[in-house]
């Protein structure tokens, strides 16, 4: 494992044997043990991963500062910092680079898999603004959604998973009963080990297959 930095970015890297390499990207709170987790295990069921971090050393201590830093975040400084995580992917011999991210970093994900082409992308209970944009995939899309998060699921059921038939878009979706936005992360009150356990073997699986 190590620290890359390229220009204002910096990321925690994990190199593995593979093809295969995956970005991370973070919740609102920011890159915290819970995302740098998240790069380990993909190293450890064998693929490169590369967790980013967009703000900068800054970890919210609450929704309220977490949405203030994300307020922050433009269309370019997102591009700019996953095609950073994805140059280092293919210099270290990754053909199939991917994303992956949880509630803002689900929605980043896709939004970088939309606007740079990768080859995959997994997005945990993540929106975009236009589902339009959803032409522009290259790769699968695996969609991870909650059943009580009627904003993120509501916007998945009723205007995402339409624009993808419409623009002939593979996608894999799987909706969890009886859980919350961010059932994923461990430690708080929403947490769903069920649910977090299965759809994990469900990214893995994803990852595997694309």
């Amino acid at each position: 494992m190590s620290t890359v930095r390229i220009d204002e970015w910096s990321y925690y890297v994990r190199d593995v044997e593979s093809s295969k390499g995956v970005i991370v990207i973070h919740e609102i709170f920011g890159f915290d043990p819970y995302i740098k987790s998240i790069a380990d295990s993909l190293a450890q069921s064998g693929f490169k991963s590369v967790a980013v971090d967009l703000y900068k050393g800054k970890i919210a201590a609450s929704l309220e500062e977490g949405m203030q830093l994300r307020s922050q975040i433009s269309g370019q400084m997102l591009k700019a910092c996953i095609g950073g995580a994805e140059k280092i992917l293919r210099e270290r011999g990754a053909s199939k680079v991917g994303v992956l991210g949880f509630c803002m970093g689900g929605g980043f994900s896709l939004q970088s898999a939309c606007d740079l082409g990768l080859d995959f992308c997994v997005d945990f209970y993540g929106l975009i603004q236009d589902e339009n944009d959803v032409s522009k995939l290259k790769g699968p899309l695996l969609l991870i959604l909650a059943s009580k998060d009627e904003r993120v699921t509501g916007w998945a059921l009723q205007r995402l998973l339409p624009a993808a038939v419409k623009f002939e878009k593979r996608v894999e979706a799987h909706l969890y009963p009886n859980t919350v936005h961010a059932f994923h992360r461990p430690n708080w009150q929403g947490h769903n080990k069920e649910a977090a356990e299965d759809s994990w073997l469900r990214t893995i699986d994803f990852i595997s297959r694309v």
